[in-house]
């Protein structure tokens, strides 16, 4: 069963090449990889009644992470608490163009900011 704020398939395929196929925290290539879409802004933070929170679904909010880095910023496997890992922690956002990825960086923060006002990451 499909969760509300689960990534469409199109979302992961720009994901990836906006990645260049890279991992977005270890920058190893996927191509022979198992890998995950993961939200940087945690699904389990949405709340479906809300129109801004669509975002969460969003190509901007996912990143795609080889098995071994989802596991981790998971705390090892805690999948249904979310992860807290700001987005700087994905440093291969964007490939290896650092501008895109900081620029990314900025508006991820900045968003979760108007979604979240006050609350602390």
């Amino acid at each position: 069963m499909a969760r509300p704020f689960d990534f469409g398939d199109i979302t992961k395929t720009e994901a990836f090449r906006r990645q260049w196929s890279l991992c977005a925290h270890c920058g190893q290539n996927l191509a022979d990889l198992f890998d995950h879409a993961h939200h940087v802004i945690p699904n389990q933070t949405g709340n479906i009644s809300n129109p801004a929170h669509a975002f969460l679904r969003s190509v901007d909010n996912c990143v795609i992470l080889c098995d071994m880095c989802h596991e981790r910023v998971h705390q090892d496997g805690h999948y249904r608490l979310g992860a807290v890992a700001p987005p700087e922690y994905y440093p291969y956002s964007h490939g290896n163009q650092v501008q895109q990825h900081t620029l990314w960086v900025s508006q991820l923060n900045a968003q979760w900011r108007r979604m979240f006002p006050g609350r602390v990451r």
